[in-house]
C-alpha cells in the first residue's frame, strides 16, 4: 500500500509479502524486540519494559523450541529482543549507581 498515488501490483506483493512474514513470526519474539528497543531508547529509566523484553523473549525461546510451533520463525527476533533489553537494564544499572 502505497504513502501517497495510486497502489501498483508490486505494492500489493509487497505488503502480501510483509504480512507473510510477519504472520510466520513468533508474536512473543516480536513484542520482546519492541519492548527492548523502547528500553534502550529510555536508556531502561522504566525497568519494565526491559524485564517484559527480556521475559517475553525467554517465554518465545522456550515456546520455539517445542517440536512443531504454531508460529515456527522467531528465534533471531527473540535473541534481539533478549540482548536490547539486557543492555537497556545494564545501562540503567549503570547510570543508578553513578549517582549514588
Amino acid at each position: 500500500m502505497p504513502l501517497f498515488g495510486k497502489p501498483t501490483p508490486q505494492d500489493e506483493a509487497r505488503a502480501a509479502a510483509y504480512g507473510t512474514w510477519l504472520r510466520a513470526r513468533d508474536p512473543f519474539a516480536i513484542a520482546s524486540l519492541v519492548l527492548g528497543i523502547f528500553s534502550l531508547i529510555e536508556f531502561g529509566a522504566i525497568l519494565l519494559f526491559g524485564l517484559a523484553g527480556a521475559a517475553l523473549g525467554l517465554l518465545a525461546l522456550r515456546r520455539l523450541k517445542n517440536p512443531n510451533p504454531p508460529h515456527p520463525h522467531g528465534h533471531y527476533l527473540a535473541l534481539a529482543g533478549i540482548a536490547t533489553s539486557l543492555a537497556s537494564l545494564l545501562i540503567a544499572i549503570f547510570f543508578i549507581y553513578r549517582w549514588i
